[in-house]
């Protein structure tokens, strides 16, 4: 008994699988929703069902009091059951539905029959063949009005269910179509945002450079030689990356290494910087441009202000499978630094907008005070599927 349970309990589930695979994807959706809120509270649903069930029953054997019990269960499972299943497969099925006037004819001519069928049944269950003619002579006419009612009733709940669910079904992919073009809009927008946002980078980092080489060959040409060669070294290691989408922290710590040693050119003692980069994070790949802006920020509104000067540490890391990377400065610090956060029109300001726009709540970038003075920027960014660097 217990194998013949299970292999029709195998054969049922291979049969489900099969019908829901035919399913389009909506459908298919649908039913298994319905099926797992069936699951969650079908004690409760089995209750009611059985309460109307016997209540229904009741009401039969008291209009008629000849019917008993087990009759009275029969009809009402009949009564009930059937237009209930009719509606559950119109609501799953509606595609299956032809609606015209002529299906509706045929539904209630069906259902015609269906009474007819019925009550010649039961005719012969009561009378026997004897006295079954004159019997359905008799309640002929009733069954053929009750089936037109129960049909008209019958057809019009079908209807109404599937023109529902159609209508539902419309909204929904109408609803999905304009959610779909409105985030292929977003996308474009911050796609453009982002470029935007990159050409500003370029020109500033090289204005500002430039404006370094001109400033030392007014009066020591041989230190603008070699200021000349670091900005060769700072454009070899970052300018083709700042078009790119996203570039590699080994790259991003070169460039910022150029950076910082043009500019010890020009600030001589009063720079001293540091970096720290792992050998297993130098190829992971990170958004260009970053990690510069950070440097030049603790630069302008950090070290460069400051009366002596300062240490900019350059760091990476990866925490709780999170990547983190910034730098740490010894200047001036947020207290007695209002501007912080002004970046020369570009900063950290532009830093947030790019992050949001490439990873939305899974980036992020913080400012702290470092003791005894100066500034940690730290961008971090968590490392889950399909975050896009």
């Amino acid at each position: 008994m217990k194998k013949l349970i299970e292999s029709t309990r195998q054969k049922y589930a291979a049969f489900e699988a099969r019908t829901l695979a035919k399913l389009p994807p909506d459908q298919r959706e649908d039913v298994l929703a319905f099926d797992a809120m069936w699951q969650r509270h079908k004690w409760k649903w089995m209750a009611v069902g059985a309460v109307v069930w016997i209540a229904a029953a009741a009401l039969l054997r008291l209009g008629k009091e000849q019917i008993g019990w087990a009759e009275a269960l029969f009809l009402t499972f009949l009564i009930i059951g059937g237009p209930g299943f009719a509606a559950l497969s119109a609501w799953f099925g509606h595609g299956k539905f032809k609606l015209s006037a002529k299906w509706g004819l045929f539904m209630v001519l069906l259902t015609v029959a269906g009474a007819l069928v019925g009550g010649l049944l039961g005719a012969f269950l009561k009378g026997g063949s004897a006295g079954l003619a004159a019997d359905f002579v008799r309640i002929g006419p009733k069954v053929v009005i009750g089936g037109l009612i129960a049909g008209i009733i019958y057809t019009g709940m079908l209807m109404v269910i599937v023109q529902t669910r159609r209508k539902q079904l419309i909204s929904r992919n109408l609803q999905l179509e304009q959610q779909a073009k409105e985030e292929r809009l977003a996308r474009q927008l911050a796609d453009a945002k982002l470029k935007l946002l990159q050409a500003q980078v370029e020109p500033h980092f090289l204005f500002n450079t430039l404006a370094s080489v001109q400033h030392l060959a007014e009066g020591r040409a041989p230190e603008a030689a070699q200021l000349t060669r670091e900005l060769i070294a700072f454009f070899r290691a970052g300018l083709a990356g700042l078009r790119e989408e996203t570039t590699t922290l080994k790259l991003e710590f070169e460039m910022a290494a150029a950076f910082l040693s043009i500019m010890k050119t020009r600030m001589g003692q009063r720079l001293q910087f540091s970096l720290d980069l792992p050998a297993s994070l130098a190829e992971r790949r990170v958004p260009p441009a970053m990690l510069i802006s950070l440097v030049e920020n603790a630069i302008k509104h950090g070290v460069e202000p400051a009366p002596d000067g300062g240490t900019i540490h350059i760091f990476a890391r990866e925490t709780d499978g999170r990547l983190q990377f910034g730098v740490t400065d010894s200047g001036l610090g947020l207290l007695q630094n209002t501007t912080v956060d002004a970046g020369g029109g570009v900063g950290l300001s532009n830093i947030r907008e790019r992050l949001l726009a490439i990873f939305g709540d899974r980036a992020n970038m913080t400012i702290e005070q470092s003791p005894p003075h100066g500034v940690t920027a730290t961008i971090t960014i968590e490392q889950t599927a399909g975050v896009p660097i």
